[in-house]
């Protein structure tokens, strides 16, 4: 059998010490899917590459030699070169954001290797920077194929002449994962909560880790935010009970890191012995442990898509677009509160009541979505075979 070599942009492991559960769940679905191909063999970026290899099956290219080195040496393995899943194209949290995720593209380019655009999202309005949507047209448009997660990415594809048979609407590449979580049955009296500090996201230069480690960034003072957080969390256990149990996506120093935020806000908590920080550790029982909850109440992006992908009805408090359209694209958009409103934490709390019911319609709603969004996830890789694969 002749062996065919995929890199995938998508990270094995983000940090050796540290994690980033959208991450991993997007990587661990790009496995399973092209696990499906006979002789297909995933190469990956990692900063932990026994870990990666034991926990995957992948091939490991170490980011301690460098990320773009790394990177490089990934391109020069494969056979073909994937971008995505997850937000390919946005300028908010790093001006070096985009052009870094397109990196692979350009590469790909230069060693002559077809590249395919798996799942992609794309940043909409002011977090484009004027810039970006010129290199998203030549970039993109040099892939063999392009799947996108929500219908404002196509559409801004298609405004930029990518080509409209290149092109499909499918859905996030962790829908994939769907079919090994039931969805149904009783869940238990917890709320989960996943909570993130945003307040790097200013459209510098530098990601936040390098301006960190140049000691120009200062961190803002969020103490009055995270008492809303507490007092939001106290409220619901007071009139609702049960217990809170807090997950944090992304844990380490290339972002502010979320068991750090989690933590803050639980010792603000006056029944902060009713609340539990879960270990993202292994990302199935992660997940496992999302899909208990009745509600999922989420800042990050993932935090929302994972509840549906795992049955549960998530009430979500975006912090970019992405957030806004993927509710939007599922369906319950109703269930998104933006931070900017004043009485963000009140709309939450009666969110959250509506879906804490067992009764609840919306639990039927989310199993609908999830069957929808689960069939079109098969499209990244139909279309990745169609347009890329052995041409």
């Amino acid at each position: 059998m002749t062996m065919i070599n995929v890199f995938t942009s998508s990270w094995g492991q983000l940090e050796r010490i540290g994690s980033n559960a959208g991450d991993e769940a997007i990587f661990a679905a790009q496995v399973k899917d092209l696990s499906a191909v006979p002789g297909i063999r995933v190469g990956v970026m990692s900063a932990d590459p026994a870990k990666t290899e034991e926990r995957f099956g992948a091939v490991p290219f170490d980011v301690s030699v460098g990320r773009l080195k790394a990177m490089r040496q990934g391109v020069r393995w494969a056979d073909i070169v994937i971008v995505g899943g997850g937000e390919l194209a946005q300028d908010r949290s790093s001006l070096l954001y985009t052009p870094f995720n397109l990196m692979p593209l350009r590469l790909a380019k230069t060693c002559g290797k077809p590249a395919f655009a798996w799942s992609v999202g794309i940043g909409q309005g002011e977090e484009l920077a004027r810039w970006t949507p010129g290199q998203l047209a030549k970039w993109l448009g040099s892939c063999r194929g392009v799947t996108v997660r929500d219908t404002p990415s196509h559409d801004l594809l298609m405004a930029l002449g990518l080509d409209a048979e290149k092109v499909l609407l499918s859905s996030d590449s962790t829908f994939s994962l769907s079919d090994e979580f039931p969805g149904v049955g009783p869940r238990e009296e917890i709320l989960g909560v996943a909570i993130r500090n945003v307040s790097n996201r200013q459209g510098r230069l530098l990601p936040l880790e390098v301006r960190r480690r140049l000691g120009i960034h200062r961190d803002p003072d969020v103490t009055d935010l995270r008492k809303r957080w507490a007092a939001l969390l106290d409220r619901h256990l007071e009139t609702r009970g049960g217990v809170v149990h807090l997950f944090p996506f992304h844990t380490g120093s290339l972002s502010n890191s979320d068991d750090t935020e989690c933590e803050a806000v639980m010792t603000m908590m006056r029944h902060h012995e009713q609340a539990e920080l879960v270990s993202p550790d292994r990302i199935r029982k992660f997940m496992e442990r999302i899909g208990k909850c009745r509600v999922f109440l989420t800042v990050p992006l993932h935090g929302a898509i994972l509840s549906v992908v795992t049955g549960t009805v998530p009430v979500s408090v975006p912090y970019a677009s992405k957030g806004f359209r993927f509710m939007e694209e599922a369906g319950l958009g109703r269930l998104a509160v933006s931070h900017s409103e004043d009485d963000w934490d009140v709309r939450v709390d009666e969110l959250i009541g509506q879906a804490w019911s067992i009764r609840s319609p919306l639990r039927d709603e989310v199993l609908a979505v999830r069957s929808r969004l689960a069939e079109a996830c098969r499209l990244n890789l139909r279309h990745f075979i169609d347009t890329t694969l052995g041409k």
